[in-house]
């Protein structure tokens, strides 16, 4: 299968917007649906990888929760409900994949295609199985946190594990849940279907008194700029300013992908478009969200191997 690096997705873009412009959406349909479908392809041998047990973070989910199980009994239900993140019927998985359902493969003019291709480039970067296993350390640290001490957190920096070992580190996470906000003003977590479970362990999460502690996550740290949605990078800026902490500060990457959001919106006279998924959001895409992350190009995830 013919690799697209970075270089040659921005090509194909300018490319596309030029025939879009000048000859009508066809084209750049073909490109749409071509890229779509390398997408799809990685996302499948992830799958793959995933239900064969090739991640190594995905085995020590397992490992982590049947010790759980065993020392706590009590929360047998959320250790196995997060045993299927180890599998293409977790959150994680299945938010990438509904994620690709949404994009629109039959734009009508050039925001809504610029949109569509550069959330493709954002899903494959999320589909990457090197950057997907390490996504996964969020879950082994949740149940980590469980476990009273004796569970170890993983691929946490020294300075964070004792808060990382207090803390779930799905919170943020919009596979998970969402920031809402009640009827007094206040922000908080709402977790999805069976995941509000940890409201019974860990409490209810308002935003402002989350942010005033440390709280690491991969998904936070590194993952959000990596492969996050535009809707959730600008929903967790708006949130850092209404309850601005030390702990909660926006990483430049953070502030270059909501600053050039906002530049190109006003490209576009200030406007913002509908989504593939029908909400308003920005159509901004960036080409780069650091230099450690290793999935910004449209590049197969083949050469993974287990393991750290």
């Amino acid at each position: 299968m013919k690799k697209i690096n970075l270089g040659q997705l921005t090509l194909l873009w300018v490319l596309a917007a030029l025939l879009l412009s000048g000859c009508g959406g066809n084209r750049f349909e073909a490109q749409l649906r071509e890229t779509h479908k390398e997408v799809q392809s990685n996302l499948a041998y992830l799958k793959d990888q995933l239900d064969s047990k090739q991640l190594s973070n995905g085995l020590l989910i397992e490992k982590y929760a049947n010790a759980l199980i065993k020392q706590k009994p009590d929360y047998a239900d959320i250790a196995t409900l997060l045993k299927k993140e180890a599998t293409s019927q977790g959150k994680a998985y299945t938010g990438l994949t509904k994620r690709l359902a949404a994009v629109n493969l039959v734009p009508t003019d050039t925001e809504t295609a610029s949109y569509g291709l550069q959330e493709l480039q954002l899903i494959n970067s999320g589909a990457d199985v090197y950057e997907f296993n390490n996504s996964l350390a969020d879950v082994v640290n949740t149940l980590a946190s469980l476990s009273d001490g004796q569970l170890a957190v993983v691929n946490v920096p020294a300075s964070q594990r004792a808060s990382a070992q207090q803390n779930n580190a799905l919170v943020g996470n919009p596979s998970y849940g969402s920031w809402q906000t009640d009827s007094s003003g206040t922000s908080f977590w709402a977790w999805y279907g069976m995941y509000s479970m940890f409201n019974n362990v860990f409490g209810r999460a308002n935003y402002g008194a989350w942010s005033s502690r440390p709280h690491y996550s991969y998904y936070g740290n590194y993952g959000r700029n990596r492969w996050g949605s535009d809707a959730d990078v600008s929903r967790n800026q708006n949130l850092s300013r209404r309850y601005p902490s030390k702990y909660n500060r926006p990483s430049t990457a953070t502030k270059q992908r909501y600053s050039t959001t906002s530049q190109r919106s006003s490209s576009f006279g200030g406007s913002t478009s509908k989504s593939s998924t029908g909400s308003k959001t920005s159509s901004s895409r960036y080409s780069s969200y650091g230099s450690s992350s290793r999935s910004s190009s449209f590049t197969s995830s083949r050469g993974f191997r287990s393991g750290k």
